[in-house]
């Protein structure tokens, strides 16, 4: 069970996962033991799945942001469409969901000539993948919110 301490300690760590115990110390007012083992249960208990670094991705060059909607043909292919799809370098989030599109891929890019290249290559682009029925493209033109924080923690 989580209590309050526990979500002080995820929404501290969520902001900000380079702090060191004494600093969250000073926030959520208990011992640093106590935040390191309650950190440690998080993580055996696997509410904290991973600890990563978050990227600029313009300071990586790239600046093309699309959310590329698909409909698969077959829908056994689904699982295997998204696992290939989240294997893909400029692949940054892919979701199975309800609706119209089957799959939602976000993707980075470099340029829209390297989205394009990735949609509509004729040896490798996602049109020809075995299964793709239908693609839609949305480019993402600014980020309003983008930090991965789950607020009601």
């Amino acid at each position: 069970m989580i209590d309050e301490t526990d979500k002080q300690i995820l929404t501290e760590l969520q902001k900000d996962a380079d702090r060191r115990m004494y600093q969250l110390e000073k926030i959520i007012r208990v011992p640093r033991s106590t935040i390191h083992n309650r950190i440690q249960k998080l993580k055996k208990d696997k509410v904290i799945t991973q600890i990563k670094v978050v990227v600029d991705p313009e300071k990586l060059n790239l600046n093309v942001c699309a959310l590329i909607h698909i409909v698969v043909s077959f829908k056994k292919g689904v699982h295997t469409i998204a696992q290939r799809l989240a294997n893909l370098r400029n692949v940054e989030e892919v979701f199975i969901t309800a609706g119209v599109f089957d799959i939602i891929a976000k993707t980075r890019f470099k340029s829209n000539k390297e989205l394009s290249d990735f949609i509509f290559n004729d040896r490798t682009g996602l049109k020809v993948w075995e299964g793709v029925e239908r693609t839609e493209s949305m480019i993402c033109l600014e980020t309003i919110k983008e930090n991965g924080v789950l607020e009601s923690v």
